[in-house]
């Protein structure tokens, strides 16, 4: 079952102009537990010559608001600006499934659910629209989710950017640093595509508790690139990197995300 198409104005030459959404009862995420809507999409300047665009999915985090959390409290919260990119793209915040208290995980989207919800995201735009580059970010307690879903995985994502998600698994439940396995995997997998296909993973963290996992990630991040040819090293360290971010847990996202989709590269200036 596919998506309805964009109601979005299209310009003199039939090409889609910036726009946004809300969709209800997406079959992808019927299984999740909470409030409709629960598809937010926007979108840049898409060319009618168009065949193929970039796929943003962000995963949120917690809500105060329990079972009642509306989705666009977390599409403000989560930065998703495509203003910035130059190429055609698309951004997803999928509303998770409401566990209980404050909680939300991504059960839909694992074991190959982010494949499907991608490919439902470029057919909005036509049959035939293929899918170039994938991002995945994510902000809190959507970022142990976001290893999940790239474990079953079946179009890995070019670009992962956490923002202070990294809380590791629970003590109680097994390895605290459980998963770090797949980011591992994933780096080698995605630095191997290195300069040909360029990608980047971007961690921005507080210390007060992302800190061990974070910096676990860092790293492997660093074992990775000690093999890299030097010529490329300057670059990759501009990509691939953690670092901890002088701004509140809640607006981390909201600062952060927007400058990484217009450049994995960026620096961030923390005086503004």
């Amino acid at each position: 079952m596919r998506l309805p198409p964009p109601l979005a104005p299209k310009d003199s030459q039939g090409g889609i102009l910036p726009g946004e959404a809300y969709l209800r009862d997406t079959p992808v995420l019927r299984a999740h537990a909470g409030t409709q809507p629960d598809l937010y999409l926007c979108w840049n300047a898409v060319p009618r010559e168009a065949a193929a665009l970039d796929v943003v999915v962000h995963l949120h985090g917690f809500s105060r608001e329990g079972p009642a959390m509306a989705l666009n409290e977390k599409v403000a919260a989560s930065g998703l600006d495509l203003s910035g990119r130059a190429r055609p793209s698309l951004a997803l915040v999928p509303r998770g499934n409401w566990i209980a208290h404050s909680w939300y995980n991504f059960p839909a989207l694992l074991g190959g659910g982010i494949d499907r919800l991608v490919e439902d995201a470029a057919a909005f735009f036509g049959e035939g629209m293929a899918v170039d580059r994938f991002i995945l970010t994510a902000h809190s307690g959507g970022g142990m989710p976001a290893v999940d879903v790239i474990a079953g995985a079946k179009r890995a994502p070019d670009e992962l950017h956490v923002f202070d998600g990294f809380y590791g698994r629970n003590p109680a439940a097994g390895d605290p640093f459980g998963g770090i396995e797949i980011i591992d995997r994933w780096l080698g997998d995605r630095l191997a595509q290195e300069p040909a296909r360029p990608g980047a993973l971007r961690v921005l963290y507080i210390e007060a508790e992302t800190g061990p996992f974070s910096r676990k990630v860092a790293e492997i991040i660093g074992r990775r690139l000690a093999a890299a040819p030097a010529a490329l090293l300057a670059g990759l360290r501009r990509r691939y990197r953690v670092e901890r971010a002088p701004v509140q847990h809640a607006r981390i996202a909201r600062r952060c995300s927007g400058e990484l989709l217009a450049g994995a590269d960026c620096e961030f200036d923390w005086s503004r």
